[in-house]
C-alpha cells in the first residue's frame, strides 16, 4: 500500500522507517458493524474503455445490479473516484488533477437521474428494486488520467488505471460510501464479475485483474473475471518493459520490471518463493494469474500488484504486496473501519515468509517491530481511519498489530502454529467480508482456554 502524506509519497514496506501514514478523514463519530457478515451487493461489469490519440479515455459502463440486502431500494450507489481527484472535490488534493465528464446515465435503458458529489454517485430508481431483483446502470463518461498521480495515473506512455469505473458501494441501511481520500483506501467494493474490453491507439502491453494470457504488444482486445472484488488495468509502452511468465504451483506469474533496471530475474524468483510459500502454507489461490508490475505503486489490487523497482525495496514491498492477495483480497474487509484486518495480517504473513526464509525472527519482524517503537501505538489497533492520529497510524497497523501476534505465538506453538491458524482462518472466511468481531469469534473458537484477555486488551 502507498499513502501519501501531505505532498509527498510513501510507501509503506518493513524496510521503510521512519514513515508516518496520515489518515485524514471525517471527525464524525463512526460505527461499528458487528453483524454476521455485511450486507453485500451483487454486480455484473460489462466495461468498455477506448483510449484516443490525445490518451483521453471514453467510458461505457453497463452494471447489472442485485438487491441482495433485505430493504427495497429508491436509489443505487457507486464510488466514481476520478470525480473526487481534484482540489474542488477534495480538499486535500495536491497531484495533477483527473478529469471526467458523465454524458449519460442510464437505468434498464432509460435516461435516470443522478448526483454527483466527491466520489458518491447516487442513480435514482424509477422504480424501487425490491430484493432479489436486478436492474442495469448504464454509465458514459469521458476521462483524463492525472500525470504521475496516485494509482490512477498517466506516467509517460504508461497509464494505470485504478478505481476508473463506477465500483458499486456496500449497502448498510443505505449506501455508505465514505469521500475520497488519496492517503489511504476510503472505498469499499464487494465481489463482482466482469468483462472488460479495450480500443487503444497502438500497440501496448496489458495488465489487468482479468485473465490475460500471453505477453504481447495489442491495441484491443477483451479480458475477464469472475469474483474480483475491485477491476484494475494497465497499458504500458513495451519498449519500456522487460517482462516474462514464471509459473508458481499451478498460476502464471507475469512480472514486467522497467527495462533499464535489470532487476527481471531475480524479482521473478523471489515472486515464486513467496507466491508459492503463502499458497502451501495459508491456502490454495484459486486463480490461474497474477501480474506483477514494478513501476513503483507499492499496491495491491486483485490478481495484480505494483511493486518496487530498487533492489533496496523490492524485497519487502514484493512480499508483502503479493501476501495482499490473501488479505485484502480473498478474505476481505472494509479497510475505512477495519484496516488492521488486511494490513496487518499481510505484513504478519510477510515477516512469516521472512522469518522462514532466512530462519531469522529478527530479521523477519525487523520491519514491524521498527513501525511499532517508532510511535506509541495506540491501544486498540481495530480504530476506523478517523481515530488514528497522524503519528499512530503506521505504528498501529503496521507494527503492533504483528508484533502483538508475534508474541501469542511465540508463546503458544511458534511460526508453525501461527501459520496454521492463518489457514484456518482464510478457509472459514474465503470470498467473504469478515469484522472485528467475527474475528475474534474465530480466534476463541480455534484455541482451547478463554481467550477474551488476549483479545480484549488490543481489539476493541
Amino acid at each position: 500500500m502507498k499513502l501519501k502524506i501531505g505532498g509527498l509519497v510513501v510507501a509503506i514496506s518493513i524496510l521503510i522507517i521512519g514513515v508516518v501514514a496520515t489518515i485524514l478523514l471525517s471527525d464524525k463519530d463512526e460505527h461499528f458493524v458487528m453483524e454476521k457478515y455485511v450486507e453485500t451487493t451483487n454486480a455484473v461489469y460489462d466495461l468498455s474503455i477506448k483510449m484516443d490519440t490525445e490518451n483521453d479515455f471514453q467510458v461505457l459502463a453497463a452494471i447489472d445490479v442485485k438487491n441482495d440486502s433485505s430493504d427495497t431500494w429508491s436509489d443505487i450507489g457507486f464510488y466514481l473516484v476520478p470525480n473526487a481527484m481534484n482540489a474542488e472535490e477534495t480538499q486535500s488534493y495536491e497531484d495533477d488533477e483527473a478529469k471526467i465528464e458523465i454524458s449519460s446515465v442510464l437505468v434498464d435503458g432509460k435516461e435516470a437521474a443522478h448526483t454527483l458529489e466527491n466520489n458518491r454517485l447516487l442513480v435514482g430508481l424509477e422504480t424501487q428494486l425490491d430484493t432479489g431483483a436486478v436492474a442495469t446502470v448504464t454509465v458514459d463518461y469521458s476521462m483524463t488520467l492525472p500525470q504521475d498521480g496516485m494509482r490512477l495515473s498517466k506516467v509517460d506512455d504508461n497509464f494505470y488505471l485504478a478505481h476508473w469505473y463506477p465500483m458499486l458501494g456496500q449497502y448498510r441501511d443505505g449506501w455508505d460510501i465514505k469521500d475520497y481520500d488519496a492517503r489511504g483506501e476510503s472505498y469499499n467494493t464487494d465481489y463482482g464479475d466482469f468483462t472488460v474490453s479495450y480500443d487503444l491507439p497502438k500497440d501496448y502491453l496489458v495488465a489487468s485483474s482479468g485473465v490475460d494470457g500471453p505477453i504481447e504488444g495489442t491495441s484491443s482486445g477483451t479480458v475477464k473475471g469472475e469474483n474480483i472484488k475491485d477491476f484494475y488495468m494497465a497499458f504500458m509502452n513495451p519498449d519500456e518493459w522487460e517482462s516474462e511468465i514464471v509459473i508458481a504451483n499451478d498460476a502464471s506469474l507475469r512480472v514486467f520490471m522497467p527495462a533499464s533496471q535489470n532487476m527481471l530475474e531475480e524479482t521473478s524468483s523471489l515472486a515464486v518463493d513467496a507466491y508459492v510459500y503463502f499458497e502451501e502454507k495459508i491456502g490454495d489461490n484459486p486463480f490461474d494469474e497474477l501480474d506483477i508490475i514494478g513501476n513503483d505503486g507499492y499496491m495491491e489490487y486483485p490478481n495484480i500488484i505494483e511493486v518496487a523497482a530498487d533492489e533496496q525495496s523490492q524485497e519487502s514491498v514484493l512480499v508483502h504486496e503479493i501476501a495482499h492477495q490473501w488479505f485484502y483480497y480473498l478474505v476481505t474487509n472494509d479497510p475505512y473501519y477495519e484496516s488492521w484486518l488486511d494490513e496487518g495480517l499481510t505484513e504478519f504473513s510477510s515477516s512469516l515468509f521472512l522469518s522462514d526464509r532466512y530462519d531469522d525472527e529478527e530479521y523477519g519482524f525487523w520491519g514491524a517491530s521498527s513501525a511499532e517503537q517508532y510511535y506509541r501505538p495506540e491501544k486498540y489497533v481495530n480504530l476506523p481511519l478517523s481515530k488514528f492520529s497522524d503519528e499512530t497510524y503506521y505504528s498501529t497497523i503496521y507494527g503492533k498489530v504483528s508484533m502483538v501476534l508475534k508474541q501469542y505465538f511465540d508463546e503458544n506453538g511458534g511460526r508453525e502454529e501461527a501459520l496454521m491458524f492463518l489457514s484456518a482462518y482464510y478457509e472459514e472466511f474465503q470470498f467473504k467480508q469478515v469484522n472485528t468481531e467475527e474475528f475474534k469469534i474465530f480466534f476463541e473458537e480455534y484455541f482451547e482456554g478463554d481467550q477474551r484477555k488476549f483479545l480484549d486488551s488490543w481489539l476493541k
